[in-house]
C-alpha cells in the first residue's frame, strides 16, 4: 500500500510526533488463540477472506472478552447486492452500539484448508486485547462521508466530502497489512473544528492532493475517520497497533468512527 498526501508544487512528507491519547476506559481484557474462517470462492480473493477471517476473529474475540454485543459499522461505499466482487470486502475496524472493541491485535497463525464441502478455507488466529467501556456512543453524534468508491486504479487521487451532524474534530487515517498513513491533519492542513449541518470537501487545502496507489497488483486499504467531539490529537507513531489504540482509547460516547475499505488496482490488473 502506499498512500500518498502530494502538493501540487512539491511531495509533503507527513511526519508526526510520538505520543498518545489517554485512554478513557477503565478496564482491559485479553484474549488469547481466537480462531476466525472465511471461505475463498469465485466472488472472494485471499486476499479478502484474510480480512473476513481476521473480522471474524474479532467479534469472537470480543464476545469472549464479554462485550455482550458486536456490530460491524457497513462499509457505505459499497453496496453487496451491486458489486458481489468488491461488496464482501470486509472492514476490520469498527464497531458501533457496543461495551468494548478491540484496542489491539496480532495475528499470530494462518492457514488455508479444504473443509468436508471441498471449499477452500482461510482461517487466522488473534491474541487480541478488549477494552471495556461504561459508557454508550452518541448516536445523535455522526457524520456523512460521500465519495470514497470502492476501487481505485493505481495512482488516483482520494476525493471526498464530510457532513458533521454537530461540531467536533476529525482525524483520518489510511491502514493496510503493510503501511500505516495519518491522513489528516498534516503539514498543510491544520486541525479545525468542524460545524454541524456544514459540508466540508477532502483534501483541505488547494495545494494539496491525497493520492492512492498500490505497490504490488492489487491491494485493500482502509480509510478511518475519527470524529470526535473535543480535538483530540494523534501524537503516535503511524502505525496500526497505536492507530487502534488510539480509536479505542477515547470514550465511544464522545467519538463517531468510519471506516471504508477500498480496492487499489494497477493499470491492467484482473482478479484471480
Amino acid at each position: 500500500m502506499e498512500i500518498l498526501t502530494k502538493a501540487r508544487v512539491v511531495y509533503l512528507a507527513l511526519a508526526l510526533c510520538v505520543g498518545t491519547f489517554c485512554c478513557l476506559a477503565q478496564e482491559t481484557k485479553s484474549v488469547q488463540e481466537v480462531k476466525g474462517e472465511w471461505v475463498i470462492s469465485n466472488d472472494i480473493t485471499p486476499i479478502q477472506a484474510r480480512e473476513k477471517a481476521i473480522a471474524e476473529a474479532k467479534a469472537e474475540a470480543l464476545r469472549l472478552a464479554g462485550v455482550p454485543e458486536y456490530v460491524a459499522e457497513s462499509n457505505l461505499s459499497y453496496k453487496t447486492e451491486q458489486n458481489l466482487a468488491l461488496g464482501d470486502i470486509h472492514e476490520s475496524l469498527t464497531s458501533i452500539d457496543v461495551s468494548g472493541e478491540i484496542s489491539a491485535f496480532q495475528v499470530i497463525r494462518e492457514e488455508k484448508r479444504k473443509n468436508e464441502f471441498g471449499n477452500l478455507i482461510y482461517e487466522v488466529w488473534i491474541n487480541a486485547t478488549v477494552v471495556l467501556y461504561r459508557s454508550s456512543r452518541d448516536p445523535g453524534f455522526t457524520v456523512n462521508v460521500n465519495g470514497i468508491r470502492e476501487n481505485y486504479q493505481s495512482p488516483e487521487e482520494l476525493v471526498f466530502d464530510v457532513l458533521p451532524s454537530k461540531e467536533g474534530f476529525l482525524n483520518i487515517f489510511i491502514l493496510s497489512d503493510e503501511e500505516t498513513s495519518h491522513l489528516y491533519p498534516n503539514k498543510l492542513e491544520k486541525a479545525e473544528k468542524f460545524d454541524g449541518g456544514m459540508t466540508y470537501k477532502f483534501p483541505r487545502s488547494r495545494a494539496l492532493d491525497y493520492e492512492v496507489s498500490a505497490k504490488t497488483g492489487m491491494e485493500v486499504n482502509y480509510v478511518v475517520l475519527v470524529y470526535t467531539k473535543t480535538e483530540i490529537p494523534f501524537l503516535a507513531a503511524e502505525t496500526t497497533e497505536n492507530v487502534l489504540q488510539f480509536i479505542a482509547g477515547i470514550d465511544p460516547s464522545h467519538k463517531c468512527v468510519k471506516v471504508y475499505s477500498i480496492l487499489i488496482k494497477k493499470p491492467g490488473e484482473t482478479r484471480n
